[in-house]
């Protein structure tokens, strides 16, 4: 898996000297995030997922190969990010046996910091005006790692005790977004992408060698907005400009 990854970004970095049209950007993303355990249960008598987010943000450089320049053409391009991104999947422990008493609990969170680097292979039918599709594989390197206490109703809760040494330092993960390109000039742009992710590596170590241990997968969904800056501008001897395209689109 390793190698694969390496000869993809390999592969992204080597497309600069053939790609015609480069694009550099920013954006924030929040997702809906959970932290994927067997023995965790999303209705059950001991401990529950609770809905949680968390916010990020990073930067962008994606090259397309986009020989001419024309807006009508189908645009296929590679996308590499640097994203900072925030874990913080919440659980509710309801202690004792037999069935679990609604109001008798305590919870907390697990809070992840990652560095995301997606690779992600970008198609936009209508070059760059509408619906764009990302897919790729993802590494994502850990920064830190701790529990944070939320709220307790009971004496003394048992909150377990993680810190970076618990995870893996290195992961890997799929990725795929649903989004819109949106062009205010013929430098800056927009895109709003619907985006979601599973990791296919156990995100946690098992250093003691547990019996009956569980792998814990992290998946996440949400939106992703990025402001867009094109440094390579398309030949205007040979378009007409986006809008042009835009009204032959929407006429056809």
């Amino acid at each position: 898996m390793r190698k694969i990854i390496c000869l993809l970004f390999f592969f992204a970095e080597s497309s600069i000297l053939s790609a015609q049209t480069l694009h550099l950007g920013g954006g924030l993303s929040y997702y809906n995030n959970y932290l994927f355990n067997k023995d965790v249960e999303f209705v059950g008598d001991d401990s529950v997922y609770v809905f949680s987010g968390a916010m990020g943000g990073g930067l962008m450089g994606a090259y397309y190969f986009d020989y001419g320049g024309y807006y009508y053409r189908k645009l296929y391009g590679i996308k590499t990010e640097l994203n900072f991104s925030r874990i913080g999947q919440s659980y509710k422990v309801y202690p004792g046996s037999g069935a679990a008493n609604p109001e008798v609990f305590y919870r907390f969170r697990t809070r992840l910091d990652y560095l995301d680097v997606p690779l992600l292979f970008n198609f936009c039918p209508s070059h760059h005006q509408g619906f764009t599709l990302d897919i790729g594989p993802q590494i994502s390197f850990l920064r830190n790692a701790n529990i944070v206490a939320e709220e307790s109703r009971i004496d003394n809760p048992n909150y377990p005790v993680l810190s970076k040494h618990d995870f893996r330092a290195i992961t890997y993960s799929g990725v795929i977004g649903i989004g819109c390109f949106y062009n205010f000039t013929e430098s800056f742009a927009m895109i709003g992408t619907f985006r979601t992710g599973y990791t296919f590596s156990d995100i946690r170590l098992n250093n003691n060698e547990l019996i009956g241990y569980s792998p814990t997968k992290r998946f996440w969904a949400g939106a992703h907005i990025m402001g867009i800056y094109k440094f390579n501008k398309y030949y205007s001897n040979r378009n007409r400009g986006y809008k042009y395209y835009v009204k032959m689109l929407k006429k056809n």
